[in-house]
C-alpha cells in the first residue's frame, strides 16, 4: 500500500518554521551582519585619526622649541653679528679676518673715497677697539718702502706671490699704536696701504692696541683680492690724494 510522501516527511519538518519565515530570518541576520561591520569600519577609521594627531602633536613639540625659548647658537660660534650681505667688496675681504677674532667691523664716517675705505672696530660689548684704513696707490716705476724710523733709505722689503711688501709694528707711541704694512704688485706697480690703528684716547690700555695684529695685517695687505675689490681707476694720487686717510707711515710719492 502506497503512504504519501507528505506524511513520510512529515515527522522531520515538526517543529520547523514555515518557509516564508526561513526566508525573513536570512534577511535579518544579513542586514545585522551589515550594521555590525559597519560599526567596525567606523570604529576603525576614528582610532586612525586619533593616531595621527597624536603623531603630528609629537613632531611638533618635539622639532619646534617652544613660544619665547631662545635659539641656541652653533659652539664656537662668537657672539658677534656677523654681516651675511656685503655691498662693500674690500669689508668682504677684510671682515672675515676681524670676526675671526670675535670682533666686529662697520663702515666709519666718512666711510670711503676715491681709492680708500675706513672702517670701525667694536669688541662684542659695542665697545670701540680701533680703526682699519685702507689705500690704493698707482706707483708703476717702482716704490722705495719707508723706513720706520724716517731715516733716508729704502727698507728691506719681502715678497711673496708677486708682491714685494713691508711690515711696519705698533711702535712705541702709547697714543698712537698702528699696525701697518704697505704691499706693491710687482706685475703693474699697483700698491694698498693698510693700518689697523688702536683706540685713540681709550681709558682702558687694551682698547689702545691695534684691533689687528701685525701678522693679520700683512695676510690682508698681501691678499691679491684687496687689490681686486677696488676699482680699476682708484687711487690715492693726483688731486684725490688730499681726501686720503693718513697713514703713520706714508707711501712715498710716486718718482
Amino acid at each position: 500500500m502506497t503512504v504519501p510522501l507528505g506524511e513520510l516527511l512529515g515527522h522531520v519538518l515538526e517543529g520547523e518554521p514555515a518557509l516564508a519565515d526561513e526566508i525573513d530570518e536570512v534577511f535579518r541576520r544579513a542586514e545585522t551582519l551589515r550594521r555590525r561591520r559597519t560599526r567596525l569600519l567606523l570604529i576603525a577609521g576614528a582610532a586612525i585619526a586619533a593616531v595621527i594627531v597624536l603623531a603630528g602633536y609629537l613632531l611638533t613639540t618635539t622639532l619646534l622649541p617652544a613660544p619665547g625659548t631662545p635659539r641656541s647658537l652653533p659652539a664656537g660660534r662668537p657672539p658677534v653679528p656677523v654681516p651675511s650681505t656685503i655691498a662693500d667688496p674690500v669689508l668682504a675681504v677684510i671682515a672675515p679676518v676681524v670676526d675671526a677674532a670675535h670682533l666686529r667691523i662697520v663702515p666709519r664716517p666718512p666711510e670711503r673715497g676715491f681709492g680708500w675705505r675706513q672702517y670701525s672696530v667694536l669688541a662684542a660689548d659695542g665697545r670701540p677697539r680701533g680703526t682699519v684704513q685702507v689705500a690704493v696707490f698707482a706707483r708703476p716705476d717702482g716704490l722705495c718702502f719707508p723706513r720706520r724710523d724716517g731715516s733716508d733709505g729704502c727698507a728691506r722689503r719681502d715678497r711673496t706671490g708677486g708682491v714685494d711688501y713691508v711690515r711696519y709694528g705698533a711702535g712705541t707711541d702709547p697714543d698712537w699704536q698702528v699696525n701697518e704694512a704697505i704691499a706693491r704688485r710687482t706685475s703693474d706697480g699697483r700698491t694698498v696701504a693698510l693700518t689697523a690703528t688702536g683706540e685713540r684716547d681709550a681709558t682702558d690700555p687694551s682698547d689702545a692696541t691695534p684691533p689687528l695684529s701685525g701678522s693679520q695685517v700683512e695676510q690682508l695687505a698681501t691678499d691679491p683680492r684687496l687689490l681686486a675689490a677696488f676699482g680699476a681707476g682708484e687711487g690715492c694720487d693726483g688731486p684725490a690724494a688730499d681726501a686720503c686717510p693718513v697713514f703713520k707711515v706714508p707711501v712715498p710719492e710716486r718718482r
